[in-house]
This record gives structure tokens, sequence and C-alpha cells, in this order.
């Protein structure tokens, strides 16, 4: 069973925002854009992950921060997939934003 999110943000354009979604790096899982961005609009700044604040548990998931830059005004998606890079066809999570830019 494949699990997927649709979510609204409303933002500023000219100020950053971060998806943060839960992710283990040890499956060999990462959260990757499924589709470009629409550059007009957006830019991906950075995609790292962020370890659990305590390690007690070997495996132990933590997440995935996605930080973008709204360029302008206007409405624009952003649509994720929870994939391991060698293999496309097995996509555990899908996330797709709908992202609303004021000026």
């Amino acid at each position: 069973m494949v699990d997927s999110t649709t979510r609204t943000l409303r933002v500023l354009a000219g100020h950053a925002f971060a998806l943060t979604l839960d992710a283990n790096p040890t499956t060999g899982y990462q959260w990757m854009l499924s589709n470009p961005l629409d550059g007009r609009f957006l830019t991906l700044l950075s995609n790292e992950y962020i370890p659990p604040a305590t390690s007690g548990l070997i495996g132990q998931g933590g997440h995935q921060q996605l930080t973008f830059q709204p360029l302008r005004p206007g409405m624009t998606s952003i649509a994720l997939k929870y994939c391991r890079p060698w293999d496309d066809g097995d996509c555990a999570h899908f996330s797709f934003t709908i992202v609303q830019i004021s000026g």
C-alpha cells in the first residue's frame, strides 16, 4: 500500500520555507522531487537529513528537510516521492503540496 499526503501552503515571495518529512536513510529511501519545480516560482535551496534528537535505537529514523525559496507571487506545486534512488518503481510515500505565493 502506498501512502500519500496533500496539503496547501501560503507563503510570501522572498521568504524561504521548509517541508519536513519523516525519513530513515538506513532503509535506502529518501525524499526527492517527482516532478521538476516550476522555476518561475520556486527554487530548491537545500535538501538535508536531520537525525533524531536522541540516538537510542540503531536504525532510528529522523527527518528530511527540503527548503525552498518562493520567487514571485503565483501558484505552483511541489511533488515529492519517498523512493530508493536506484528503484523508482519502489516508492513508499508521495507528498503533494500546493503553494500559494503572495507578494
